[in-house]
């Protein structure tokens, strides 16, 4: 398995087949295969190509099975160990068990409205899917839990990281002081334009918590009711808030807009475009 360093907290890996990012700070987990798929190596076409790991975009529906199929052979898993959730931009958290392998990919999917996963079981996979929206991974290096959380605007000023480990402590006795975090490939606080709808919220978030709102939310100066959101710092601050150690918080670095030849971006691509999925599982 060859890989390659592309910033100091991500890798490359299988470039020359079908490719994935890992992440350095979960190395020494070898009980874990994590990571997240480039738009690289499939069989999709048109705005999809190639490696497109929605059913939900117009794709050929084999298609996509083969993508899956491919790309879970690359990535370690196979396509029947697959949990793929329904996201729509909630705070839900369910709990996922080998029952739920095979939903949203060769069976309906477990619920509507999940955009958090959790399981303590192994080879049940946790994806996680987005094109710009920030995936969330919590490791739980003590009793071997982990979670798979979409956190887009509404799920980070929701704080939906906190619902993940809330549940995870519910489940499984999940204590914040032995998590690992890892905030995945996603748009980056420099390329995600917002309106005051959406950046008023915020900033009045994170101002009364006491967070530098400099970090968050930057006004843009030469554009009118325009700002710069930064997810990335809101979901480590809400990481940090729930507990979770500043140095066992890893994040990515790696924009899906700033990489559009590597990674599906909806602020690049637009709204015809494929999907990229991070997952998480025990092996």
């Amino acid at each position: 398995m060859g890989k390659r360093e592309l910033n100091s907290h991500t890798y490359i890996v299988n470039e020359d087949t079908v490719p994935y990012l890992t992440f350095k700070s979960l190395e020494e987990i070898e009980w874990l295969g994590c990571g997240f798929s480039t738009r690289i190596g499939g069989v999709s076409k048109g705005c999809c190509a190639t490696m497109n790991m929605s059913f939900a975009r117009g794709d050929d529906p084999e298609a996509v099975h083969e993508n899956i199929r491919r790309f879970g052979k690359s990535a370690g898993f196979l396509p029947e160990e697959i949990v793929m959730p329904h996201q729509c931009h909630t705070t839900n958290v369910r709990t996922v068990t080998k029952a739920d392998c095979g939903c949203g990919v060769f069976k309906p999917g477990c619920e509507d409205e999940i955009d958090g996963q959790i399981t303590d079981e192994s080879r049940v996979v946790l994806y996680c899917l987005g094109a710009d929206c920030v995936p969330v991974f919590l490791v739980d290096v003590k009793r071997k839990a982990i979670a798979a959380v979409h956190a887009g605007w509404k799920g980070t000023l929701n704080d939906i990281v906190s619902s993940a480990l809330d549940k995870m402590k519910q489940a499984y006795g999940t204590e914040p002081e032995d998590i690992k975090a890892v905030i995945g490939p996603s748009i980056c606080g420099d390329c995600y334009e917002v309106s005051s709808d959406v950046a008023l919220p915020f900033i009045d978030k994170y101002r009364t918590d006491g967070s530098s709102i400099e970090t968050i939310v930057r006004s843009v100066p030469e554009k009118e009711d325009k700002y710069l959101l930064n997810l990335w710092e809101a979901n480590r601050i809400n990481l940090m808030n729930a507990g979770v150690s500043d140095e066992n918080i890893e994040i990515s670095g790696y924009c899906t807009r700033c990489h559009p030849d590597m990674l599906f971006s909806h602020r690049y691509h637009g709204a015809e475009r494929g999907v990229n999925i991070g997952f998480i599982y025990k092996k």
